[in-house]
Protein backbone atom coordinates (compact mmCIF):
# COMPACT_ATOMS: atom_id res chain seq x y z
CA UNK A 1 0.00 0.00 0.00
CA UNK A 2 1.71 3.43 -0.90
CA UNK A 3 1.62 6.11 1.66
CA UNK A 4 -2.06 8.77 1.10
CA UNK A 5 0.67 11.48 2.23
CA UNK A 6 4.54 11.39 1.67
CA UNK A 7 6.72 14.61 3.32
CA UNK A 8 10.47 15.29 3.26
CA UNK A 9 11.33 13.10 0.73
CA UNK A 10 9.66 10.29 2.39
CA UNK A 11 10.96 10.76 5.27
CA UNK A 12 7.11 10.99 7.02
CA UNK A 13 4.31 9.06 5.85
CA UNK A 14 1.04 9.49 6.53
CA UNK A 15 -1.82 6.78 5.95
CA UNK A 16 -5.73 6.99 6.23
CA UNK A 17 -7.32 3.79 7.44
CA UNK A 18 -7.46 1.47 9.87
CA UNK A 19 -3.37 0.64 11.04
CA UNK A 20 -4.43 -3.00 11.13
CA UNK A 21 -4.40 -3.24 7.98
CA UNK A 22 -1.67 -0.73 7.31
CA UNK A 23 0.90 -1.83 9.70
CA UNK A 24 1.80 -5.38 8.23
CA UNK A 25 2.43 -3.52 4.66
CA UNK A 26 5.22 -1.56 6.19
CA UNK A 27 8.90 -1.86 6.89
CA UNK A 28 10.50 -1.80 10.62
CA UNK A 29 10.03 0.96 12.81
CA UNK A 30 12.01 1.55 15.89
CA UNK A 31 9.62 2.68 18.24
CA UNK A 32 6.39 3.49 18.87
CA UNK A 33 5.26 6.84 21.13
CA UNK A 34 1.01 6.55 20.72
CA UNK A 35 -1.73 7.71 22.52
CA UNK A 36 -3.95 4.35 21.65
CA UNK A 37 -7.51 4.49 22.99
CA UNK A 38 -7.16 3.70 26.76
CA UNK A 39 -9.96 1.12 27.39
CA UNK A 40 -12.43 3.03 29.26
CA UNK A 41 -15.62 3.42 26.62
CA UNK A 42 -15.01 7.37 27.59
CA UNK A 43 -17.19 10.18 25.59
CA UNK A 44 -16.57 13.99 26.41
CA UNK A 45 -19.72 15.86 27.43
CA UNK A 46 -18.13 19.05 27.28
CA UNK A 47 -19.49 22.09 24.18
CA UNK A 48 -16.99 20.86 21.36
CA UNK A 49 -18.27 19.79 17.99
CA UNK A 50 -17.21 16.35 19.63
CA UNK A 51 -19.02 16.20 22.34
CA UNK A 52 -21.34 12.60 22.57
CA UNK A 53 -18.83 10.94 20.32
CA UNK A 54 -16.41 8.03 21.44
CA UNK A 55 -13.00 7.40 20.37
CA UNK A 56 -13.15 4.00 18.01
CA UNK A 57 -12.26 0.82 19.22
CA UNK A 58 -12.56 2.31 23.21
CA UNK A 59 -14.38 -0.03 24.83
CA UNK A 60 -12.27 -2.18 26.01
CA UNK A 61 -7.73 -2.64 24.97
CA UNK A 62 -7.97 -5.60 23.03
CA UNK A 63 -7.17 -3.05 19.81
CA UNK A 64 -4.41 -1.59 21.96
CA UNK A 65 -3.16 -4.51 23.20
CA UNK A 66 -3.11 -6.73 19.27
CA UNK A 67 -1.72 -3.87 17.79
CA UNK A 68 1.54 -2.81 19.88
CA UNK A 69 2.02 -6.45 20.76
CA UNK A 70 4.55 -6.61 18.25
CA UNK A 71 6.51 -4.14 19.06
CA UNK A 72 9.36 -4.20 21.27
CA UNK A 73 9.98 -0.34 22.24
CA UNK A 74 7.02 1.67 22.91
CA UNK A 75 5.38 4.88 24.53
CA UNK A 76 2.34 4.79 25.25
CA UNK A 77 -0.63 6.92 26.67
CA UNK A 78 -3.16 4.99 29.04
CA UNK A 79 -5.38 5.12 32.15
CA UNK A 80 -5.14 3.58 35.60
CA UNK A 81 -8.52 2.09 35.52
CA UNK A 82 -7.77 -0.46 32.74
CA UNK A 83 -4.84 -2.94 32.86
CA UNK A 84 -1.41 -1.94 31.73
CA UNK A 85 0.55 -2.16 28.62
CA UNK A 86 1.71 -5.70 28.29
CA UNK A 87 5.92 -6.26 28.88
CA UNK A 88 5.63 -2.47 30.34
CA UNK A 89 8.98 -1.88 32.07
CA UNK A 90 8.51 1.23 33.57
CA UNK A 91 5.54 4.18 33.93
CA UNK A 92 5.75 7.93 33.39
CA UNK A 93 3.02 10.18 34.89
CA UNK A 94 2.34 13.37 32.77
CA UNK A 95 0.82 15.53 35.43
CA UNK A 96 -1.65 17.97 33.46
CA UNK A 97 -1.88 20.82 35.98
CA UNK A 98 -3.95 22.45 38.37
CA UNK A 99 -6.59 23.13 36.31
CA UNK A 100 -7.01 20.11 34.76
CA UNK A 101 -8.94 17.00 35.91
CA UNK A 102 -12.54 15.34 35.13
CA UNK A 103 -14.67 13.03 37.02
CA UNK A 104 -16.78 12.68 40.27
CA UNK A 105 -17.04 16.47 41.06
CA UNK A 106 -17.42 15.35 44.77
CA UNK A 107 -14.50 13.02 45.22
CA UNK A 108 -12.02 15.28 47.08
CA UNK A 109 -9.21 14.98 44.31
CA UNK A 110 -8.88 15.67 40.59
CA UNK A 111 -7.87 13.18 38.25
CA UNK A 112 -5.24 15.34 36.80
CA UNK A 113 -2.33 12.97 35.98
CA UNK A 114 -2.23 10.63 33.05
CA UNK A 115 0.06 7.53 32.66
CA UNK A 116 2.43 6.88 30.10
CA UNK A 117 3.96 3.31 29.73
CA UNK A 118 7.50 2.50 28.66
CA UNK A 119 9.12 -0.75 27.16
CA UNK A 120 11.82 -1.61 25.52
CA UNK A 121 15.26 -0.50 25.85
CA UNK A 122 15.73 2.01 23.19
CA UNK A 123 15.39 4.95 25.46
CA UNK A 124 18.05 6.60 26.30
CA UNK A 125 19.47 9.93 27.70
CA UNK A 126 19.97 11.98 30.63
CA UNK A 127 17.86 9.90 33.78
CA UNK A 128 15.18 12.28 34.34
CA UNK A 129 12.17 12.37 36.58
CA UNK A 130 9.35 10.20 35.98
CA UNK A 131 6.45 12.74 36.66
CA UNK A 132 6.72 14.96 33.46
CA UNK A 133 5.52 18.35 34.55
CA UNK A 134 4.85 22.04 32.56
CA UNK A 135 3.28 20.20 29.70
CA UNK A 136 -0.29 22.36 29.12
CA UNK A 137 -2.52 21.58 26.76
CA UNK A 138 -5.23 23.90 25.74
CA UNK A 139 -8.67 23.03 26.66
CA UNK A 140 -10.88 24.22 24.04
CA UNK A 141 -11.52 23.82 20.63
CA UNK A 142 -12.08 27.06 20.22
CA UNK A 143 -8.18 27.99 21.34
CA UNK A 144 -6.69 25.57 18.78
CA UNK A 145 -7.82 22.29 20.67
CA UNK A 146 -8.05 19.60 17.84
CA UNK A 147 -8.82 16.22 19.20
CA UNK A 148 -10.85 15.33 22.86
CA UNK A 149 -7.83 13.83 23.87
CA UNK A 150 -5.13 16.09 22.48
CA UNK A 151 -1.47 15.94 23.88
CA UNK A 152 0.85 18.84 23.84
CA UNK A 153 3.14 18.65 21.22
CA UNK A 154 6.09 19.52 24.31
CA UNK A 155 4.97 16.31 25.50
CA UNK A 156 5.40 13.91 22.79
CA UNK A 157 9.41 15.66 22.27
CA UNK A 158 10.06 14.79 25.88
CA UNK A 159 9.71 11.03 25.12
CA UNK A 160 11.01 10.74 21.75
CA UNK A 161 14.29 12.99 22.96
CA UNK A 162 14.81 9.82 24.34
CA UNK A 163 15.07 7.92 21.60
CA UNK A 164 18.08 7.77 18.87
CA UNK A 165 18.33 10.41 16.30
CA UNK A 166 18.20 8.11 13.33
CA UNK A 167 15.16 6.00 14.34
CA UNK A 168 11.98 6.09 12.44
CA UNK A 169 8.81 6.70 15.07
CA UNK A 170 5.82 5.05 14.22
CA UNK A 171 2.03 6.60 15.97
CA UNK A 172 -0.67 4.04 15.03
CA UNK A 173 -3.23 6.51 16.66
CA UNK A 174 -2.14 9.45 14.86
CA UNK A 175 -4.96 11.46 16.15
CA UNK A 176 -4.93 15.02 15.02
CA UNK A 177 -1.14 14.48 14.23
CA UNK A 178 1.03 15.54 17.68
CA UNK A 179 3.53 12.89 17.56
CA UNK A 180 4.49 13.73 13.85
CA UNK A 181 4.90 17.29 14.85
CA UNK A 182 7.19 16.63 17.53
CA UNK A 183 9.16 13.80 15.41
CA UNK A 184 9.54 16.00 12.37
CA UNK A 185 10.80 18.92 14.75
CA UNK A 186 13.41 16.61 16.68
CA UNK A 187 14.56 15.75 12.74
CA UNK A 188 13.03 11.70 13.42
CA UNK A 189 11.29 9.90 10.56
CA UNK A 190 7.76 9.24 11.25
CA UNK A 191 5.33 6.97 10.02
CA UNK A 192 1.39 8.04 11.16
CA UNK A 193 -1.83 6.22 10.71
CA UNK A 194 -5.11 7.51 11.28
CA UNK A 195 -8.80 5.85 11.27
CA UNK A 196 -11.15 9.21 10.86
CA UNK A 197 -10.85 11.11 8.18
CA UNK A 198 -11.37 13.99 9.69
CA UNK A 199 -8.68 13.70 12.29
CA UNK A 200 -6.40 12.65 9.72
CA UNK A 201 -6.86 15.89 7.14
CA UNK A 202 -6.35 18.21 10.38
CA UNK A 203 -2.76 15.70 11.74
CA UNK A 204 -1.85 15.95 7.60
CA UNK A 205 -1.78 20.51 7.85
CA UNK A 206 -0.11 19.95 11.35
CA UNK A 207 2.55 17.88 10.16
CA UNK A 208 2.86 19.57 7.37
CA UNK A 209 2.95 23.49 9.05
CA UNK A 210 5.82 21.49 11.03
CA UNK A 211 8.01 20.87 8.25
CA UNK A 212 8.32 23.73 7.31
CA UNK A 213 9.61 25.28 10.53
CA UNK A 214 11.64 22.59 11.65
CA UNK A 215 13.27 23.03 14.99
CA UNK A 216 16.77 24.60 13.64
CA UNK A 217 18.72 23.46 16.72
CA UNK A 218 18.33 19.77 16.83
CA UNK A 219 20.86 17.60 15.47
CA UNK A 220 19.40 15.24 12.37
CA UNK A 221 20.13 12.35 10.71
CA UNK A 222 23.27 12.54 8.28
CA UNK A 223 22.29 12.70 4.40
CA UNK A 224 24.29 9.79 2.60
CA UNK A 225 23.75 11.58 -0.74
CA UNK A 226 24.36 15.53 0.84
CA UNK A 227 28.01 13.76 2.75
CA UNK A 228 29.08 12.14 -1.04
CA UNK A 229 28.97 15.29 -2.58
CA UNK A 230 31.15 16.91 0.26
Amino acid sequence: MEPTVTLLDGRVQLYLGDCRDILPTLGKVDAVVTDPPYGIAHSSNHGASWAGTQIQNDGDTTVRDDVLRPFENVAAFGSWKTPPLDRTKSALVWDKGPAFGMGDLKFPWKGSWELIYIRGNVWSGDRDEGVLRGHIQVSWESHGRAHPHQKPVSLCAELIRKSPINCTILDPFMGSGTTGVAAVKLGRRFIGIEIEPKYFDIAVRRIEEATRQPDMFIAREPDPVQEALL
